[in-house]
Parts: structure tokens; sequence; C-alpha cells
């Protein structure tokens, strides 16, 4: 019997939501699945959020409509971060829009496939979402133990886009290793010790095809790629670096001494055997040992990686126009920093960060010049400091001319 004050959605919306999902997340071109085998990396999220206070809480909604399946969609974890930073631009028109063409366009299911959706999609009630900064509240997701009637169908078990774990700015989960150190050298005999990335707040940048390819890459085409002239796969900061592998790609990892065997490293640039580069780096915005974000820093080094990333796919012979996604994590409360305008000196001390992450996205033909491709992040950067990026910034960018 239903409640008639529900603190979530029931099984049964739950289960309609993912009937009409095709497995895949709402968000325009993203191919991510929302279950991958018995593995739940999809999120359950309201339009109209949850809690009063959050952007677009509607207090006169009762509760059968703000857990009903009107208020819901499902997203993959890195696009519900998404949209709960930018209450802007993800207006609640925007999102039942989308919500409604997601439906409308997705691959139909069998009553089994949706049953065992909804079962792994069941929220824990225990939880709650009063500590995200914004935007959609979304539950978080837990697995169930639970047997299905039938296997997942094939369409279910597609390969899709890494989703992001731990926050958005990762993609391995806390405790897991980024995968175990490859010697590259010529009859390199040392073994293969795991690695981990540190902790504490990241900058990212991913880059990707715009569509899932078809195949899949080796582990030595991958580096082949990767160490060519003008396309090395780097970290984000480094002075020295090692290789690593795992089962899903190759990545090159910062490190300090090259006769120490390092097990955790500051920087990582991932590549995924999709054709997706991944890196995350902890030492960048913590170079001042402050709550400061540099932002010639933070620009810089994101510019001189983009082109190379591109560079790399390129290679690969995955064709532009590419996909990035770009973020900050953990900074919430930290003190953007600006450059002044020429012949000026700057009196102001900054404005402040209101958002934990900050993320934008956008597509780069490596015709254009990377600022250009990038001037969404840098945009969605000042104005989650409250502020709209400075004229003298916007005109470095378009002129793409070197900080």
């Amino acid at each position: 019997m239903a409640t008639s004050n529900p603190t979530g959605p029931s099984v049964a919306t739950i289960k309609r939501l993912f009937a009409v999902s095709g497995n895949r997340c709402a968000f325009p071109k993203c191919t991510a699945l929302l279950i991958d085998g018995e593995k739940v990396v999809g999120k359950i999220c309201h339009i109209k959020a949850r809690n009063r206070g959050g952007p677009r809480h509607d207090p006169n909604q009762t509760a059968e409509e703000r857990h009903g399946y009107d208020n819901l969609i499902l997203m993959c974890g890195l696009h519900a971060d998404v949209i709960d930073a930018d209450e802007e631009a993800y207006t609640i028109e925007y999102l039942q829009r989308l919500k409604a063409k997601h439906e409308e366009s997705a691959s139909s299911m069998s009553d089994a496939d949706a049953e065992h959706g909804a079962r792994l999609l069941m929220i824990d009630q225990r939880v709650f979402s009063a500590s995200q900064s914004g935007g959609i509240t979304a539950h978080t997701v837990h697995v169930h133990n639970y047997t299905a009637s039938q296997p997942l169908t094939g369409d279910l078990k597609g390969r899709a886009f890494v989703p992001a774990k731990d926050g958005a700015a990762r993609f391995r989960a806390p405790g897991e290793p980024l995968g175990t150190f490859w010697d590259i050298m010529p009859f390199g005999q040392d073994y293969g010790y795991e690695v981990f990335l540190a902790r504490g707040p990241a900058i990212w940048l991913r880059l990707m095809p715009s569509d899932v390819p078809s195949q899949e890459w080796v582990h030595d085409e991958l580096l082949r790629c990767g160490s060519s002239p003008n396309v090395s796969l780097q970290p984000l900061l480094w002075s020295s670096l090692q290789y690593l592998r795992a089962e899903d790609g190759i990545g090159a990892y910062a490190i300090i001494d090259d006769l120490r065997h390092e097990t955790e490293t500051a920087s990582v640039a991932f590549a995924f055997n999709t054709g997706e580069i991944w890196c995350t780096d902890t030492s960048l915005l913590q170079i001042s040992r402050g709550k400061n974000l540099y932002f010639l820093d933070i620009a810089r080094t994101l510019l001189q990686k983009l082109r190379g990333y591109g560079k790399f796919l390129k290679c690969l012979e995955i064709q532009p126009p590419f996909r990035w996604i770009a973020g900050l994590e953990g900074v919430k409360g930290w003190m953007l920093r600006t450059p002044p305008p020429p012949n000026c000196i700057s009196t102001s001390p900054g404005e402040t960060c209101l958002t934990d992450v900050v993320c934008a996205e956008g597509s780069f033909d490596l015709q254009q010049p990377a600022a250009i491709a990038l001037l969404p992040f840098f945009r969605q950067l000042y104005r989650k400091c409250g502020m709209n990026i400075p004229e003298h910034i916007e005109e470095l960018l378009r002129a793409n001319r070197s900080f």
C-alpha cells in the first residue's frame, strides 16, 4: 500500500523509468550505461530538487509529485554532477524536454530486464542528499543483492564510455588502483606494483570520440600513439613519468624519483581501450598551499594538453570532432585569482567559488584553437564564482594569445 508521504520513488516508478531509458543516460549524446551487468553506475535524479533551498525546488509540490515519475530522470554519475553544477543552463523546462525526448527515442526493454534494472536501482531510503551542492538532487544508488530471473540482454551489456567514480574527477573507486607499473624499456625486469591516485581536490580533463567506437585498442597500440612525437600521453603536471596498465587501458603518471617504486601519484593520464582519454591531477590546485584557484595556471595546463590528446585520438584513426569534459572538484570556498588587465595593478582579492564542482563540456575538431574550444569551461568557472569572465581574459582566449 502506497504511503501518503513517500520519502523516495516507489519500485514501480523506478521500473517505469528504467523501462523507457534504454539503459542509457538521458543527457544528449551520452552513451553511458545506467547498469553494466550487476553494477549500478547511474543515478535517479529529481528535476525539481528534493530538499528545500535546492535549485528548482518547488515548495508547492506534494511528496507524491516530488518522487513521482514526471519529476525523475536517470543520468550517469558524470552528468548528474554536470546538471547539479549549473542551474542556469539546466532549467526545469529544459530537463522536462530532455526527459521526454530521451524516453521517446530510447529502445524498448523487456519486462524482465526492466524489473531487473529497477531492482538494482532501488534506493536506500536511509540515504539523503542534503550535502549536495545544488542543482538536481540525486540519490546515492546502492546495488542490492538480487538474482535476476534471466540474464541481461545483449543491449544492456553494450559498451559505453567510462562513468565517473568517487565524485566527478576520478575514474577509479576509492581504494582501487589506477593500474600496475609497466616497464616499457626493452628487457625491462621490474615487477608490476599497483599505483594509486592521491586524494584531495582535483582538476580533470576528458577527451573522447563523439560516438563509442566499434573497436577496442590493445596496449601496444595505445602506447605507440601515446609515445609518438607531439602526441605524447602525458599527465597534466609532471617532471618525470612512468607508465602503468590495467585491463581497460594504459596510463602515464607523474613520479618524483625514477629509482623509487612510487605507489601513489598526484597526476595521471589514462587512455582507455575504447579510445577515451581521462586525466586527473591533484597537485596543480595545491601548488600555492592555500585555497586559491589561479586562473592562469588552470588555463595554461588545460590548453597545453587538449591538442596533444586530440592528436592521440587522431593517431588511433578516430576522426574529429571529439567531445571534451573538463572540471574542478573540491573547490567550494576557494578564491579565484584573476590576472589584471594589461598595464593595470590588481587590487581585488578575487571571488569565492560557490560550488564544490565546476564542470562543462563541449567539442573539439582539431582545427579550432584549444582556447576557443575550452571557452565554455572558463566561462563556467567564473560563473560559479559569481561573476562573468573578465573582458580582457575572454579577449586573450578568443585571440588565441599565450598567457
